[in-house]
C-alpha cells in the first residue's frame, strides 16, 4: 500500500479544504522544507512540472499526445524527463508515476503502433509496482512513490520512494489533517520522518536495495503540515 506523507497533504487542497503547507522542492531534501508555501494539489503538480520537467521542450503534436494520454490514464502521473529520477515525482497525489524522455514521446507520437507497443509495456511496468506495493516493508515503513522510466533506446528504470514514520508521528498527522479540514487557521504541526530514495534496473534489484535500507542510519526530517 502506498501511503505518503505528500498525499495526506495533497488530500486537503480538495473538497474547499485549505491548501495545505507543503515543501516547495523535493520532499526528501532537508533544505526544501525550510522553504514551504501555500500551494493546492493542482498547483504542486504544475509546479513540478516547472523545476524538473522537460515537458515544455515537447512539440505541439507530442504535447497533444501527453494530454491524451493523461486523459486515458487518468491514474497514472506520466512526467516528462531526460534524466529520470524519484524526485521529479515527489508529491503526486497519485500512486504510480511514468517518466519518458521527450524523444520517447515524440516518436510515439509519429507512431502509432509504437505508441501502442510502448504503453504495452506500461501496463505491465506498472502491474509490477502494483504487486511490489502490496509488500510488507517492515514496522513503520510504507512506500511514498513508486514510477518506471522509459527511454527512446528501450531501456526502463524503476524507482522507489520510501517514508519511515512511527505510529505516533502518523495519528499526529492525521489529527493535524482533520483539523486543518475543521479549521483554516489550525497551528501548523510538525511531523517527523525518515525518507529514502531507490533506483533499479530490475524488480529483483529494486526489492534487493529495498530491504537492504539501514534505516538507523538515515536522519529524521520534519514535514510541517
Amino acid at each position: 500500500m502506498i501511503n505518503a506523507i505528500a498525499n495526506y497533504a495533497a488530500a486537503l487542497s480538495g473538497n474547499n479544504a485549505p491548501a495545505a503547507k507543503v515543501p516547495a522542492k523535493n520532499s526528501s531534501a532537508p533544505a526544501a522544507l525550510a522553504d514551504k508555501v501555500e500551494i493546492s494539489d493542482a498547483g504542486l503538480n504544475a509546479l513540478t512540472v516547472a523545476q524538473n520537467s522537460d515537458e515544455p521542450k515537447l512539440s505541439a503534436k507530442a504535447q497533444k499526445f501527453l494530454d491524451g494520454l493523461r486523459e486515458k490514464y487518468g491514474d497514472y502521473n506520466f512526467t516528462v524527463s531526460s534524466s529520470p529520477d524519484a524526485a521529479q515525482v515527489a508529491g503526486s497525489s497519485k500512486d504510480y508515476a511514468v517518466i519518458f524522455t521527450p524523444e520517447e514521446i515524440e516518436r510515439m507520437a509519429d507512431d502509432d503502433d509504437y505508441a501502442q507497443k510502448v504503453m504495452g509495456q506500461v501496463g505491465g511496468a506498472v502491474d509490477m509496482l502494483k504487486n511490489i506495493s502490496e509488500r510488507d516493508l517492515g514496522e513503520d515503513v510504507r512506500f511514498a512513490q513508486l514510477a518506471v522510466s522509459f527511454d527512446d533506446e528501450g531501456n526502463t528504470k524503476l524507482f522507489a520512494q520510501l517514508e519511515k514514520i512511527s505510529a505516533e508521528q502518523r495519528e499526529r498527522l492525521e489529527d493535524a489533517r482533520q483539523r486543518a479540514e475543521e479549521n483554516s487557521d489550525a497551528e501548523p504541526v510538525e511531523i517527523l520522518f525518515k525518507p529514502a530514495d531507490i533506483e533499479a534496473a530490475t524488480e529483483e534489484e529494486l526489492l534487493a536495495k529495498i530491504f537492504g535500507i539501514d534505516w538507523d542510519g538515515i536522519a529524521e526530517e520534519i514535514f510541517t503540515i
